[in-house]
């Protein structure tokens, strides 16, 4: 897809996804996006902690909720309707 979506992460799902409260979308994204999507991730880029890996539930929780995050959209999967993404960690805009 190439699209891009951004927002503060509400809530951690599982070890490698979470929930986004849509705020931020890209004006040339070819897709529609909800309020709410969940996002699985499939990369992950966060300048506080480069040597991320795969972790459990508990430390994905503490690495990212209420981060705001940016999401380049890879594709819908068409079995749990959650959008696999490359995640990077960004500072909060500062409209929030």
């Amino acid at each position: 897809m190439g699209d891009g979506i951004g927002s503060p992460i509400i809530g951690i799902l599982t070890n490698n996804a979470f929930q986004l409260l849509v705020s931020h979308v890209r004006k040339d994204n070819k897709e529609k996006y909800g309020k709410t999507e969940k996002i699985i991730i499939a990369k992950i880029d966060n300048p506080d902690d480069p040597q991320y890996a795969e972790t459990t539930q508990e430390q994905l929780e503490r690495a990212l909720k209420g981060k705001f995050v940016s999401c380049n959209v890879q594709y819908r999967d068409s079995k749990t309707d959650a959008l696999v993404c490359n995640v990077f960690v960004q500072k909060q805009p500062e409209e929030f």
